[in-house]
């Protein structure tokens, strides 16, 4: 009985002896290893897995800045070329732009020009009066234009006296002697279209201290009611009066 339960064990021993040559050396590693050492395996192993994602992407980051770096590079060759083109060309161009102004002031007539007609006067109509301009042609060598006196036409009305005896306008409200300058300015700002050719006076306003501004010297009264109504019509209180008072200094 005893040789039989030796020999059973024998026999088990044998077959555990065979057996433990099978099962690979990392198995007895894990039996072997206490908890603390499998978790450090296991984060071993998870970092091992981010580096290589993270390699990864570094590697497609480097595939594109290479690619931006030769558009990049044919970008400048680009460049380098259209400046080349232009050194050889822009000289060209300037070359022939003197050549043609050279030609062109070959090419001048300095004749009398005939395209004005000597003494054409032009005459057109313009707020306040007439406009008459008188056309002549320039001679070669002329460095001045010489201003001639034209006489005064028999509508147009002599500059007056602000005595009282020629008709005016006043315009406004009443103001200060001092503000008088700058409420004249207003009103050609306004309606100075209308005021052309007429000088302004300070007047003296009954039943104020201030003054008022008249503006004249006007053709006659039936004129000034008229300019008045157009006034009115502006939005500038405006009424026939005499042409009478101190002269306003103008800023201009």
């Amino acid at each position: 009985m005893w040789g039989i339960a030796a020999l059973g064990i024998w026999a088990v021993a044998i077959l555990g002896a065979n057996l433990s040559g099978l099962i690979p050396p990392s198995v007895y590693g894990a039996l072997h290893a206490s908890r603390l050492e499998g978790s450090t395996i296991n984060q071993l192993r998870t970092q091992v897995a981010t580096l290589e994602e993270e390699s990864a992407r570094m590697q497609r980051e480097n595939t594109q800045l290479l690619q931006r770096f030769s558009m990049n590079e044919e970008a400048a060759g680009a460049v380098t070329k259209r400046v080349g083109a232009l050194e050889i060309s822009v000289p060209k161009v300037l070359e022939e732009v003197q050549i043609k102004a050279r030609s062109a002031a070959a090419a001048i007539d300095t004749t009398t020009t005939g395209s004005i007609t000597p003494g054409k006067t032009l005459t057109f109509e313009t707020e306040g009066g007439t406009v008459a301009v008188q056309q002549r042609p320039l001679l070669p060598g002329s460095n001045d234009v010489k201003l001639k006196a034209v006489p005064l036409s028999a509508n147009t009305m002599p500059l007056a006296i602000p005595d009282g005896t020629s008709p005016g306008i006043a315009l406004g409200f009443p103001v200060r002697a001092d503000t008088a300058e700058a409420q004249w300015q207003e009103l050609l700002a306004q309606v100075g279209t209308m005021l052309v050719g007429l000088s302004p006076v300070l007047a003296d306003q009954d039943g104020t201290d201030g003054k008022i501004i008249v503006a004249g010297p006007m053709v006659d009264r039936a004129s000034a009611i008229e300019l008045c109504a157009r006034l009115d019509r502006a939005g500038v209180p405006c009424e026939p009066a005499s042409y009478a008072g101190q002269p306003v200094p103008l800023l201009n």
